[in-house]
């Protein structure tokens, strides 16, 4: 994509003039103080006690309401990557995929409308149509503490509804000496190598540090890091939507239908075995010099990338027609149809960061500080998918919906599990690509006039911002020419002897192999058709802000009051159906102001309240006229753009108190968040022709919802028992609780309709128990995430889909042998918990139940 806008040339002038100002600076100035070094007071770390304190230590002291995680302690805690650390914070849950943490949710607001940043710098987000980073990239060895703020003040971002986390990386001035960080695992999955791959789970990860230079006055930190996962997924699921309803005469209707009998039958029993192969390398580095204790000037860099090499395999059955000799539970479907499908992507995604940055205490009053800033991120998924299909009064069936999990019963076993009674539909390589890069740059100038008893302090600054986004797309279809007979019986498989859930058997399956080679040899007698089906955009959207904030102080009490402004220009250019370019062109204004209020009640008690304004701008892909089709499940699936999507535009208010004992924290906090123009995606069920004739289509678009409401309350205790006894006194305890209570109001072709919150849990609970004494370390961790509203469906509401709570525990153990080496173990998932996701009447029936089993890790670590 071409640079259209003039001001990304004035963007490069100021990117320019904030990279050299470093440079420029008078060498009278870097010499007013002796050339030493900064002497940071040394963080030794030595187990999770001390990584409590730093982290407590952190929250007590920021102006804002804040939490954090420090680099100990997300090693101590059985999560292997950021995603997962954070959920043991107040206000956090996180959104799995695959059974991995991946995307934080924010006091009830999705990744997409809350900032990620490392080092408070932009990251570019490696989501086809999102603005989300998923955690579970970013290498955790590079973070000395993930920092959650959930209050911002106009210095910071406003696209953070929900708040902002920052990466804060390690530097070489956290330590006096020179430092080498090591770890190195391996992990036992329980479900691994039922099909395809069985490769080794691993990690190793090293992080290094020192200081340099005449007066040490130069340091520079590296790490790198590569992770190797490999794991099974076997799940069941129904189509969307799930269930239906059947007239007297035994046709089929919509669930909830006023010509339907009331009695709920799935759509479908569709069966899954996934394997996943993951790998995931980073390295990063930063450099910093210090001349002065006035003067500080760092540059670093970040690059990241994972390949998930995955195989879905699946087997379906679904009714065709009416059925017959139905009861409450059980019924008859004189025909069926049967299909066999793999899906292969190889998800790839990267991001590249660099920053350099500067900060300077001019004199005692005023000081200066800036960044540039350009982030690249790319996906890239090519993906094969077959399918072989058979119908018929042979693959008619009996169904039983006694049980949670129905049962489809088929007579003819034998004939059914006969590869050479599927033929094969069609075969499709697709290829998805989506570059995003963004370059920014901020300029801000502080006083503080430094008075003991009346401290004044003011701050003005500017960002300047550019993003272009590129999605494209491709896709090749064959089918086999006519007289060409493809049966599945040359390309089937072994397929997995496990009975998902101890009833359903996936068999036959595809082997992915032996289907390339047969194609390659026979291409003669295939069609091939090459379209592009899935719209592509291009989208540019440029972002200036500028700020100003002031607080005072006077005795105990802290006011900070001010204003951010922000101005969003956006165009994009789209393919509809990958024939019609469509282009559009907008912008808007947003000012936001806000109030905080602190006061430190006692040395040992602090009280904050705030009023805030944010915005949380639509994701890219949402806001482009694209109109993308999918034919991999059951019924086609549509989804389109929304051009006219208006940000989220939110008002917040909190009320916090916190007490620190000794070693400890207590802390309640109540908030509540007035957003409109709640973004939400409304799925129907409509009659259209995709390219194969008119059928049943599901279509999904983003769409305004009129208004919603989060009200929460955030408790959180955190404690060392060095009051026991010993041994006991090497106990400590931490648990944290958020309960919401949301509203959420949009317009459906039913009509308006009412429900909680899209995406977001009412409750999330995290505990933790652990022990440090001597050589030993032990914790055990409890993490529960509650129920929530995932897909909301248009003219259905029966058919919208829930997700069950969730209720996690994991435990790890390390002995230090001295030296700096310690050996640790770790289990996660020890209760064997699932994903269930429920639809239908009451939220009862079946929609999606995936099994991920324990995991298992054994390691050593070593500190130097």
């Amino acid at each position: 994509m071409t640079n259209r806008n003039p001001r990304r040339l004035r963007a490069a002038l100021l990117f320019a003039a904030t990279a050299l100002t470093p440079l420029a600076l008078p060498t009278a100035v870097l010499a007013q103080e002796a050339a030493q070094a900064d002497e940071v007071e040394e963080i030794v770390v030595t187990g999770q006690r001390e990584a409590q304190r730093a982290a407590i230590a952190v929250k007590r002291a920021e102006f804002e309401v804040m939490d954090v995680v420090s680099a100990d302690d997300i090693g101590k805690l059985p999560d292997h990557n950021t995603a997962g650390a954070l959920r043991r914070i107040p206000g956090i849950s996180i959104m799995e995929d695959q059974g991995e943490p991946r995307w934080p949710i924010l006091r009830g607001l999705g990744s997409t409308y809350n900032r990620t940043t490392i080092d408070g710098a932009v990251v570019g987000s490696v989501d086809a149509s999102a603005r989300t980073v998923p955690l579970d990239i970013v290498p955790s060895v590079m973070a000395g503490r993930l920092e959650v703020i959930k209050t911002v003040t106009p210095e910071n971002d406003g696209n953070a509804i929900g708040g902002v986390i920052n990466v804060n990386t390690r530097s070489a001035f956290d330590r006096s000496d020179a430092f080498l960080d090591m770890i190195a695992s391996y992990g036992v999955y329980e479900r691994q190598g039922d099909v395809r791959n069985d490769e080794p789970s691993y990690r190793a990860a090293f992080a290094a540090g020192r200081r340099f230079g005449a007066n040490g006055e130069w340091g520079v930190v590296v790490g790198a890091s590569h992770e190797q996962l490999d794991y099974d997924i076997a799940q069941v699921e129904a189509a969307d939507p799930s269930v239906r309803e059947y007239t007297s005469a035994g046709a089929p209707v919509n669930s909830g239908a006023p010509t339907g009998n009331g009695i709920q039958v799935p759509t479908q029993v569709r069966l899954f075995w996934y394997n996943n192969t993951k790998q995931r390398s980073g390295v990063n580095g930063k450099l910093e010099w210090r001349p002065t204790d006035a003067f500080r000037w760092e540059a670093t860099g970040l690059w990241a990338r994972m390949e998930d090499d995955e195989e879905r395999i699946e087997y379906r059955i679904e009714p065709i027609g009416n059925v017959s000799n139905q009861t409450a539970t059980t019924g008859t479907f004189a025909q069926g149809r049967n299909t066999i499908h793999v899906n292969q992507p190889i998800t790839q995604r990267e991001i590249a960061m660099a920053r350099t940055g500067f900060a300077w205490d001019v004199n005692d009053r005023w000081a200066l500080d800036g960044d540039l800033v350009h982030s690249r991120a790319e996906l890239e998924t090519p993906n094969t998918s077959i399918e072989f299909r058979g119908q018929g009064t042979s693959f008619g069936f009996n169904y039983d919906t006694s049980d949670f999990f129905p049962i489809f019963t088929q007579a003819n076993q034998a004939f059914v599990r006969n590869p050479a009674n599927y033929n094969l539909v069609q075969q499709r390589e697709d290829l998805l690509n989506t570059e995003e890069g963004t370059t920014q740059a901020r300029l801000n100038l502080a006083f503080d006039d430094g008075g003991a008893e009346r401290n004044l302090k003011l701050k003005v600054g500017g960002l300047y911002r550019a993003t272009e986004r590129d999605y494209a797309s491709t896709r090749t279809t064959y089918t086999t020419r006519t007289g060409f007979t493809y049966t599945l019986a040359p390309v089937v498989g072994e397929a997995p002897t496990e009975l998902i859930q101890g009833r359903y058997l996936l068999s036959p399956r595809i082997d992915v192999k032996k289907a390339a080679d047969f194609f390659e040899t026979n291409r003669a007698n295939f069609n091939a058709v090459v379209s592009n089906t899935n719209g592509d955009y291009e989208v540019t959207e440029d972002i200036g802000a500028a700020y100003g904030q002031g607080s005072y102080r006077v005795g105990d009490w802290t006011l900070l009051a001010g204003v951010r402004y922000e101005r969003t220009d956006v165009e994009s250019t789209a393919l509809r159906n990958g024939t019609t370019p469509v282009s559009n062109s907008g912008g808007y204004d947003s000012w936001m102001p806000s109030v905080h209020l602190r006061w430190d009640v006692r040395d040992d008690i602090v009280m904050r309240a705030a009023w805030t304004n944010t915005i949380g701008r639509p994701d890219f892909g949402s806001l482009t006229a694209t109109e993308s089709v999918s034919f991999a499940a059951a019924v086609p699936t549509v989804s389109r753009g929304n051009p006219g999507l208006k940000p989220r535009e939110s008002e917040g208010f909190d009320l916090s108190f916190e007490y620190y004992p000794d070693g400890g924290l207590v802390s309640v906090a109540v908030f509540r968040k007035s957003i409109e123009n709640e973004i939400f995606t409304l799925t129907s069920n409509q009659r259209l022709d995709v390219g194969r004739g008119v059928e049943d289509v599901l279509v999904s678009t983003p769409q305004n919802a009129e208004s919603a409401t989060i009200n929460g309350l955030e408790v959180a205790v955190q404690k060392e028992l060095s009051f026991l006894p010993a041994p006991f006194d090497g106990l400590g305890v931490s648990a944290n609780a958020t309960l919401l209570q949301t509203d959420f109001t949009f317009l459906t072709a039913a009509g308006r309709r009412e429900a909680s919150l899209f995406q977001q849990p009412d409750h999330t609970l995290n505990a933790a128990i652990w022990y440090q004494k001597g050589p030993l370390e032990a914790r055990v961790s409890y993490n529960y995430i509650g129920g929530f509203l995932e897909t909301i469906n248009d003219s259905i509401p029966n058919a919208d889909q829930y997700w069950k709570g969730r209720h996690l525990y994991d435990a790890s153990i390390s002995w230090r042998l001295g030296n700096g080496v310690t050996i640790f173990a770790e289990g996660q998932n020890l209760n064997d918990a699932g994903r269930r996701e429920v639809t239908g009447p009451g939220r009862t029936y079946l929609q999606e139940s995936a099994e991920y089993g324990r995991t298992f890790w054994l390691g050593v670590s070593a500190s130097f």
